[in-house]
């Protein structure tokens, strides 16, 4: 399948609760770009029967996020009927909620891949970060430190630490990170860092005047030391080996072309619709609706193909334009 943009998608982002819900307050979040406050949510069976339609139209694989997952009593469920779909990798985003409990059983299910979110490893700067008084702030340091652990110990293939940079809060630490990841041991973990994106209420206020850092300084002394790099197909992402047998991966979304015209994945939301592009919430196709009012799966698909129709590059070249065609091959 590809877009008019002829960016091929083989990729799902489902949001499986509202930010809205979630047991952290990032100071950074941007909720996925859904704002409204609702308790709809789909349900195993409606994200089961969803997927099977989409992988009609060869999607392979399937990232689950929040809001926060883990918040979900149904979480192993939802991968296992993902599992059982036959797509070649699942893989999640959580800030290590019971993980540490459930880490194994995730695995068994057939989660590939976590994400886990480490902003910080000082206290005091994780509770600030996660909007926790420190001695709550401090535990949960400490039980993401565990999820962590706990992901390799169980076996799961890739464990990545998300950790969004912030001007004057937290871009000092990368050689710390750095120095976590390889006192960790393990080859399967990978440092994430991310650059603050400029959406939604963060866009609205000074916030992202006062935070945004600039990742290019950072990424330039990395491979400066980096012994091997190797660049992901997926938005274009470049991965430093360094020295100290540590990968540490960018995730650069601003104003990046090559980030926007290399992505291959669509979003769902945790209420049931087609998000066509993250930074945009004016181009939704709610499925959820028609789908509880006994819809077909041919009409399904439909409303499938026209959020790949309304997909669009936020960030693209000046000169390029689309296509009228959805190709399917």
């Amino acid at each position: 399948m590809f877009d008019r943009y002829s960016r091929l998608i083989n990729a799902v982002r489902i949001s499986l609760t509202p930010s809205t819900k979630c047991n952290f307050r990032c100071i950074f979040c941007h909720m996925e770009g859904v704002y409204e406050d609702t308790d709809t949510m789909m349900t195993p069976e409606e994200i089961e029967r969803v997927m099977r339609i989409l992988k009609k139209f060869d999607i392979k694989s399937v990232k689950l996020t929040g809001g926060e997952p883990m918040l979900r009593n149904d979480i192993v469920e939802i991968i296992e009927r993902l599992h059982n779909l036959g797509f070649e990798d699942i893989s999640m985003t959580t800030n290590g909620t019971r993980f540490p409990q459930l880490a194994k059983r995730l695995r068994d299910a057939g989660l590939n891949r976590v994400n886990i979110s480490l902003h910080s490893i000082n206290a005091r700067k994780f509770c600030w970060i996660v909007g926790a008084e420190l001695a709550d702030g401090e535990k949960r340091l400490q039980h993401t430190i565990e999820a962590i652990k706990a992901a390799l110990d169980a076996g799961i293939e890739v464990v990545k630490l998300n950790v969004v940079i912030m001007k004057g809060i937290n871009e000092d630490e990368v050689d710390d990170m750095v120095k976590f990841v390889k006192d960790i041991g393990h080859e399967n973990c990978i440092l994430q860092l991310i650059e603050l994106v400029h959406e939604g209420d963060v866009r609205d206020s000074e916030f992202f005047q006062k935070y945004y850092y600039d990742l290019g300084p950072i990424e330039d002394a990395i491979k400066k030391r980096a012994i091997k790099y190797v660049t992901r197909k997926l938005q274009m992402r470049r991965q430093y080996l360094l020295p100290e047998n540590v990968w540490v991966e960018f995730v650069r979304p601003m104003r990046n072309c090559d980030f926007c015209m290399n992505d291959s994945r669509i979003r769902i939301t945790h209420d049931g619709k087609f998000k066509p592009c993250l930074m945009r919430n004016d181009n939704y196709v709610d499925f959820l609706t028609p789908m509880r009012n006994g819809t077909s799966d041919e009409e399904l698909e439909r409303l499938f193909l026209r959020a790949v129709y309304l997909r669009e590059p936020f960030w693209k070249p000046n000169d390029f334009r689309p296509t009228d065609d959805v190709t399917i091959i």
